[in-house]
């Protein structure tokens, strides 16, 4: 611990030594002339003083609460009498020592402060670590249906915070620009949470435990505010102290000299980066809050909720609503219907048409893979049909962790059954990974899915971790122009990204960088960002697709092979892309065995196009044909 401020902090430069004549000493002068060199030699007799250490001092010179022992005090208020430049010199040496002795308690409190929020947020940080991505706890029996990376970046950012305000609370090397900057990401923490809670959508799904999140993070930079302002006002007495010192001894021809070594210069670059980094990285960070708020008050506000068994007519869909997924209430899922889905009476009736339900990808929703169904409604080809998003994905909560595809399927059987009171019957379609969903959801409601249909979906060897391998053509393969490493060929829902790199983009999704470019850049709309081609880059999208791939392998994959059995009486139909069973062998063995899945396939349609068959004119139709097929209607052309 240092025994001089001045010292210790190398905050005040050595001053020049004089020196007094014996007369001088012994006071053989007028009171009313006093020369000034006298002051500077006290001054600086108190300034060496005060550099001497304070331990190791013999007990009689000790006094609880003084500076002096008692026979020193005696001598003192003697000369101040008869010197008033000496007395002038001890006030300023006793205002340098009580505020070294303020600097001493202050750090030691601070520290001790600091070192405890550190603490506290590194356990907050733990456990929502562990809250979010691998085992809901439910906290107080709440949980965050609004869930991403953002509490996780926050928690961190008050760890950083807090830690720069340990490590660098040097005296002599602060400004008021480190207290504004704190109160600049506290004010900007509190705006973010304004954000979320004016949005009727997010109010109601962010949690109190996230609120609290929110505002302990405020509560951190309030605390690293209050200790710069302490620092600041002991830089300022210190400045104000040597700056007299300095007036006195070059008879105020002279400031305090307050230049700094290039040690102090870096120290202060560096803590002036961390903390502009911070303060950039909220801004970014409550400019994608900003937008995201944006974007999901515009797509949300047309969702109406109703009492389910009562008909909503909206602009988009006939019906559209969120629903829980069990008893519990643990999250909703957003659902979207069109045609009269409740008119489930005469279901013996041959015109009374199953509803289509359908199942999106991987890296989208029904908003894009699901443009050709709606195409077959408007044109009165089909009468009914249903899309949900699964949880994490468009306006559907995000789920607690573990997740797999039997949760799902039993989330969206509660939902429509019950909430929803959607009975049925439905004929399932599922693209790419969907495919997947619809065989375990099918599989659990044999009495009410009248048909199954697959598109380009994906097998259950997919799932596990070196599937990629088994796709890439052999090394032996008779083309010669093909390059058995490369992959750029596979689709964005195929090529599979590993938990490290979700986990990555995911911690980038809170920056925002690629959906401002979005808007900015390529001119996308809110429903693109929530549902569409920028839905990838969402942070709760991210979120849902690292718990998919932590349990893709183990759940999900025992989930599937388990509903294999009882799908071998369900009439089922196969569609799969010419291109990629051109460009991959082991696809087309995949997708012949999934025609083996039930001895009541009606057929396999290997259909042109690429892996996203809707955006493929012909391949959109040729498939449009087999779902009508599947449905029951015969062609009318």
């Amino acid at each position: 611990m240092p025994t001089s401020i001045i010292a210790s902090d190398k905050s005040v430069k050595s001053l020049p030594q004089t020196s007094l004549n014996q007369s001088e000493m012994n006071g053989d002068y007028s009171n009313e002339q006093v020369d000034e060199r006298q002051l500077a030699v006290s001054t600086n007799t108190t300034v060496e003083n005060e550099r001497e250490p304070l331990i190791n001092v013999p007990e009689s010179k000790r006094n609880i609460g003084g500076r002096y022992g008692s026979n020193e005090c005696v001598n003192r208020e003697a000369h101040d009498n008869d010197n008033p430049a000496l007395a002038v010199a001890h006030n300023i040496q006793d205002k340098l020592y009580q505020m070294h002795k303020d600097y001493r308690v202050f750090i030691h409190n601070s520290k001790w402060i600091l070192n405890l929020m550190i603490l506290l947020n590194t356990i907050w940080l733990v456990i929502t670590f562990i809250n979010d991505f691998f085992f809901n706890m439910s906290l107080f029996g709440y949980s965050n249906r609004y869930g991403s990376f953002n509490d996780l970046c926050l928690i961190f950012v008050a760890i950083v915070a807090n830690s720069l305000n340990l490590w660098f609370n040097q005296l002599g090397l602060y400004s008021s620009l480190d207290v504004v900057q704190n109160i600049s990401l506290c004010l900007l923490t509190l705006f973010n949470l304004f954000l979320l809670l004016i949005v009727k959508y997010t109010r109601e799904r962010i949690g109190s435990i996230a609120i609290f999140t929110y505002l302990w993070t405020a509560f951190a930079f309030v605390i690293g505010s209050v200790l710069d302002f302490y620092l600041l006002k002991f830089n300022d007495e210190l400045y104000k102290n040597n700056n007299i010192i300095a007036e006195r001894e070059t008879q105020g021809h002279e400031q305090y000299d307050n230049k700094h070594t290039l040690r102090e210069w870096l120290y202060i670059a560096i803590r002036s980066v961390a903390k502009l980094g911070l303060l950039i990285f909220m801004a970014f960070y409550t400019l994608n809050t900003l937008l995201t708020a944006w974007d999901i008050s515009r797509t949300s506000n047309t969702v109406v909720s109703s009492y389910p068994s009562q008909m909503v007519f909206t602009e988009a869909a006939s019906y559209e609503n969120y629903h829980w997924v069990d008893d519990n209430h643990t999250y909703k899922i957003h659902i979207t219907c069109y045609g009269d889905i409740f008119n489930n009476t005469d279901l013996d009736n041959d015109n009374n048409q199953a509803i289509v339900l359908f199942e999106h990808g991987g890296y989208d929703t029904g908003y894009r893979s699901g443009t050709w169904i709606q195409e077959l409604y408007h044109l009165n080809r089909i009468k009914r049909f249903c899309m949900y998003e699964r949880p994490g994905y468009g306006l559907s909560d995000s789920p607690p962790a573990p997740i797999s595809i039997s949760m799902v399927a039993e989330g969206l059987k509660y939902a429509l059954l019950n909430e929803a009171k959607i009975k049925g019957p439905f004929v399932t379609v599922g693209y790419d990974m969907g495919g997947l969903f619809t065989r375990v959801f099918t599989a659990k409601n044999i009495d009410i899915v009248q048909g199954m249909m697959l598109v380009d979906a994906w097998h259950e060897d997919l799932l596990l971790k070196n599937y990629l391998k088994r796709m890439l053509p052999p090394v032996d393969d008779d083309d010669p122009s093909r390059n058995p490493d490369d992959r750029s060929w596979l689709p964005q829902e195929i090529g599979r990204h590993n938990e490290f790199k979700l986990w990555w983009q995911g911690l980038w999704s809170t920056l925002g960088l690629r959906l401002q470019s979005s808007w900015l850049v390529a001119h996308h709309g809110s429903r693109d960002r929530i549902f569409g081609r920028d839905l990838p880059y969402q942070g709760r999208f991210l979120r849902a697709k690292f718990l998919e791939s932590i349990t893709s392998s183990i759940l999900s994959y025992r989930d599937v092979i388990n509903s294999n059995d009882r799908l071998i009486d369900v009439k089922t139909s196969i569609v799969s892309s010419k291109d990629m069973v051109k460009k991959s062998y082991r696809w087309g063995n995949w997708q012949r065995e999934l025609t083996k899945i039930s001895r009541k396939t009606q057929e396999w349609k290997v259909v042109d196009g690429g892996h996203e068959v809707y955006k493929y004119n012909l391949g959109k139709q040729q498939t449009q044909d087999v779902l009508l097929r599947l449905v029951g209607e015969k062609d009318r052309y």
